[in-house]
């Protein structure tokens, strides 16, 4: 075959992200790795490719392999890490995609979100479930596709000890520590600073950009640093801003001489709010679609002392305004106090292209979300999942399976056909009647996989009324 007939064939197309070249598959054909024409690169699920290039490249994956050898590949020893997260109802990071349940919708409202962040200047959303709904999961989901979307992604989780919800300046650090890019695995604001310094007459355009002139930390951080030779001043200039240098060191100071403060106590929620748009701008400027914040576990609320709980608000009021802007927000910016050294604007810019996203347990003390946001911008995640969304998962699970234990896809039909007809719908019906929740039909389904295709000797009709009658149906 010709060269040009080879890389014809590798040319594929995705729905958003456009034509690319498919460099290698994954996990029996279910995850591409392709280098899109805008020089981007990503490992992504092959259905999210157009029908003409995922039924040309899928149809030798989905052959059944007569043979596997007895080395564990990388993508055997891949799927049964998969499968180990799975069994305890996890779903991990990297298959947050592909193994998702449901969620069509949801994942809709989500790409419009992001997709109106980066056209109008911001956008916010909440997601609210019982535990066992997907919280995280839909949280890491927003990550993935946000970075997809060419914005950066800062991303925690909330807990009462090391970063509480009424504490601004613990989750900002928490935060920008996570900062992570579209377009390289480094962590952190350091590479986003380094980009900004090296940057002519960057340093300026940023600053006309402010409301706050030199007393901007991260303005003044990048002026500083145009001119500062000192490495060493540099990495502690990126520990103060990141909240981890309390008191300004002398190398420091050898570039910025009088940094403004951070404040750690009171009422420091627009301080921090300021400071992520900043950050949302400072990327907007350097090339990024913007700034992308997720925080998870938002229901630690509920266990805060009232003081502590007026603290949460403000920062979460403050992050919402910041994001949605004064014409499409239903917070008063009155209610958001100032600083009693200090008055800061609750964001940098008017237009910010940060997306603000946060999610938390339904509960009857969380946050009065229903007074800051409007409908559309809250997701409820519940158990209406239709059996069409557990027979898709049920499948890719099986795919998975396969691949970790070396067995023929798909397996034969006398002990395949029964359990792929049965056990979605069973699950369903269960999940259905509050019977079970989502991270419980994932450990069922690894469970009901592992009985059937890893022992000979375990009946098909067996699983089935077993697994009924342990459901109750």
């Amino acid at each position: 075959m010709a060269e040009t007939e080879t890389q014809q064939m590798r040319r594929v197309i995705h729905r958003q992200l456009g034509p690319g070249e498919l460099l290698k598959t994954y996990m029996g054909g279910y995850e591409w790795e392709v280098r899109f024409d805008s020089g981007r690169r990503f490992r992504l699920p092959a259905r999210e490719f157009t029908a003409e290039t995922v039924s040309a490249w899928l149809t030798p994956a989905t052959a059944p392999a007569t043979h596997r050898p007895a080395v564990l590949d990388h993508d055997q020893f891949r799927a049964r890490q998969t499968l180990e997260a799975l069994r305890l109802g996890i779903v991990p990071v990297q298959d947050a995609e592909t193994l998702t349940i449901g969620l069509e919708a949801e994942r809709v409202s989500l790409d419009r979100a992001l997709a109106r962040s980066k056209e109008r200047g911001g956008d916010a959303m909440a997601v609210i479930g019982d535990y066992g709904f997907g919280k995280s999961h839909f949280v890491e989901l927003a990550a993935r596709r946000a970075l997809r979307e060419n914005c950066l992604v800062a991303m925690t989780s909330l807990d009462l000890v090391e970063v509480p919800p009424g504490k601004a300046n613990e989750i900002y650090g928490a935060l920008v520590r996570s900062l992570r890019y579209p377009d390289s695995e480094e962590r952190g604001l350091a590479p986003l600073l380094k980009r900004a310094a090296a940057t002519p007459g960057f340093a300026e355009q940023l600053l006309a950009r402010g409301p706050r002139e030199r007393d901007d930390p991260l303005v003044a951080a990048v002026l500083a640093l145009v001119d500062c030779s000192s490495q060493s001043a540099f990495d502690d200039i990126v520990l103060w801003l990141s909240g981890l240098l309390r008191t300004p060191s002398a190398d420091m100071k050898s570039c910025l001489k009088r940094p403004p403060r951070l404040y750690l106590s009171g009422e420091v929620a627009r301080q921090y709010s300021y400071m992520l748009s900043a950050i949302s701008v400072l990327a907007t400027m350097l090339g990024y679609g913007g700034l992308t914040v997720l925080i998870d576990e938002s229901e630690h609320y509920s266990l805060l002392r009232p003081t502590q709980r007026g603290y949460a608000d403000a920062f979460f009021k403050a992050m919402i305004y910041a994001a949605l802007g004064q014409a499409n927000s239903r917070v008063d910016p009155k209610t958001i106090p100032y600083h009693g050294k200090t008055e800061y604007e609750l964001s940098f810019a008017t237009n910010s292209n940060l997306f603000f996203l946060f999610a938390m347990t339904e509960s009857d003390n969380r946050m009065p979300v229903d007074n800051w946001l409007a409908p559309s911008q809250i997701l409820r995640l519940d158990d209406r999942f239709i059996e069409r969304d557990v027979l898709e998962f049920y499948k890719t699970l099986l795919r998975y399976h396969s691949i970790a234990y070396g067995y023929s896809y798909p397996p034969p039909r006398e002990r395949f056909e029964e359990i792929v007809k049965a056990v979605p719908g069973m699950l369903s019906r269960a999940l259905g009647q509050h019977r079970i929740n989502l991270r419980e039909v994932i450990r069922l389904a690894v469970t009901s996989c592992d009985l059937i295709f890893l022992h000979a000797d375990y009946e098909p009709t067996t699983l089935v009324a077993e697994l009924a009658k342990g459901l109750r149906l």
